[in-house]
């Protein structure tokens, strides 16, 4: 069967959900709690300590995920949570059925995260989506049956490449029966699968830096990827110091290295000693229960969509009630969006690109107030304007004639809104005078004195 074919995608849907033997919760089950929701998190916050218990491959045993997973518990409550790794190189969902008991039920789990399908999916192992279906309800059943309050959490993971992705050709069936499995039980999964294959997809040599030999992510890709997206999941509140300015990057979409500008940027914000950021890539983060916790949300390249109404609108309360926001090269982002182009004040439409001159337009405002005119690579973006939004331009472009703004902010309700549509890659972030003006501008959006 090749995923590309619509009618046997369609009969696949139909086939697990026959094997499933229903499509809405059994009778007992509760729904899983929503994004930035889990058991494990509340009961932490109660002061309950907790067992987790985590179950698969290699890509579990040998996961950076986990141990970052505990560290990240342990900073937040310290002393409360133990994580317990009982993956296993190699194995497949019919050794988790067999050592299931020793492994997993003898450490009486509060949470229990399980991951197979990238092995069920290994041709040399002759398991059918049917059986690892069979195998994954029968660990379900097992577990509850043990311990009927504890929390299943189910996973995909990333995708295979090369060699990896032609021993597992059907690695998408696998995945997507996880995901029925989790909505027909009423079970939180984390659906790692999307993000990691947009990184393939548009960054590729970024998927490659992160999972070297093809299948196995390293420890950046790990905390880049996969822990971010199961600390916003669960919702893992961040840690940080009290006065500390805390920035939500939201990346992961469109073709332009958000990570490279992440790993620019990073550094750039912790030398100053005031700053954590944090990088998400959940559009779902934006919903008003995570995106509280923040004081800045930074938007870096194009690309993306709201999902949900619930996204644009935790967007649109966090910056009207006094949050900072702030865009690098990033009006052709959520472009179906009215409140985002609102927000940002500006909505590509064309560019050139090339070096260039950028003249100060505001010499007095406090984000460009020490600065004088500069050079940079980069590209020209032009934009239009929202109905509603008063350009004030800090400084603009100047190359014959081509003089548009490139960099503006605004009050909006109250919170603060600066934006710079330069940025395109590393000869950009590169440039000082860049580096300077990015970070005096989210030191401004945060309400704070740049420096």
């Amino acid at each position: 069967m090749h995923w590309g074919d619509k009618s046997n995608l369609k009969f696949f849907f139909v086939t697990i959900a026959a094997l499933l033997g229903f499509t809405g919760l059994a009778r007992g089950e509760e729904a899983a709690k929503p994004f930035g929701r889990s058991q494990l998190v509340d009961n932490l916050k109660s002061g309950q300590a907790q067992t987790v218990v985590t179950y698969g491959t290699s890509l579990t045993s040998g996961g950076a995920w986990v141990r970052q997973l505990g560290q990240a518990l342990e900073a937040r409550w310290p002393g409360k949570a133990s994580v317990i790794n009982s993956g296993a190189g190699g194995m497949w969902s019919t050794w988790g059925v067999e050592n299931l008991d020793e492994r997993v039920i003898a450490k009486k789990p509060d949470t229990l995260f399980i991951e197979f399908g990238i092995n069920d999916a290994y041709l040399d192992y002759k398991t059918s989506v049917a059986e690892a279906l069979a195998n994954l309800e029968n660990m379900i059943r097992r577990v509850h049956a043990a311990k009927p309050d504890t929390e299943i959490v189910l996973m995909t993971m990333n995708p295979p490449i090369g060699n990896h992705l032609k021993a597992r050709p059907e690695i998408k069936h696998y995945y997507e029966m996880y995901r029925q499995v989790a909505a027909a039980k009423g079970l939180k999964l984390i659906d790692h699968a999307p993000h990691w294959e947009r990184v393939l997809e548009h960054n590729t040599n970024v998927f490659h830096r992160y999972v070297p030999d093809g299948i196995h992510p390293n420890a950046e890709g790990c905390s880049d990827i996969t822990t971010s997206t199961l600390l916003n999941c669960l919702g893992v509140p961040p840690v940080h110091a009290p006065g500390t300015i805390k920035v939500l990057m939201v990346g992961g979409r469109g073709s332009h290295d958000w990570s490279g500008f992440y790993d620019i940027l990073n550094p750039l914000l912790t030398k100053t000693g005031d700053f954590v950021l944090d990088l998400t890539l959940e559009v779902d983060s934006l919903r008003a229960r995570t995106i509280s916790q923040y004081d800045v949300v930074l938007f870096y390249g194009p690309g993306g969509e709201f999902t949900n109404p619930a996204q644009e609108k935790g967007l649109h309360d966090f910056v009207k009630n006094g949050g900072g926001l702030v865009g690098v090269h990033a009006t052709d982002a959520f472009k179906k969006s009215d409140v985002y182009w609102r927000l940002l004040g500006g909505r590509f439409t064309t560019h050139r690109g090339g070096e260039f001159a950028i003249r100060i337009m505001d010499e007095k405002h406090p984000v460009t107030a020490p600065f004088g005119d500069f050079r940079i690579h980069d590209e020209t973006y032009q934009n239009e304007y929202h109905p509603k939004f008063k350009l004030r331009s800090l400084f603009r472009m100047d190359r014959g004639q081509e003089q548009q703004s490139m960099g503006w902010v605004q009050d909006y309700g109250r919170g603060r809104v600066f934006n710079t549509t330069l940025g395109h890659d590393d000869k950009a972030w590169k440039n000082e005078a860049f580096q300077n003006i990015v970070r005096r501008g989210i030191y401004w959006a945060a309400g704070r004195k740049p420096k």
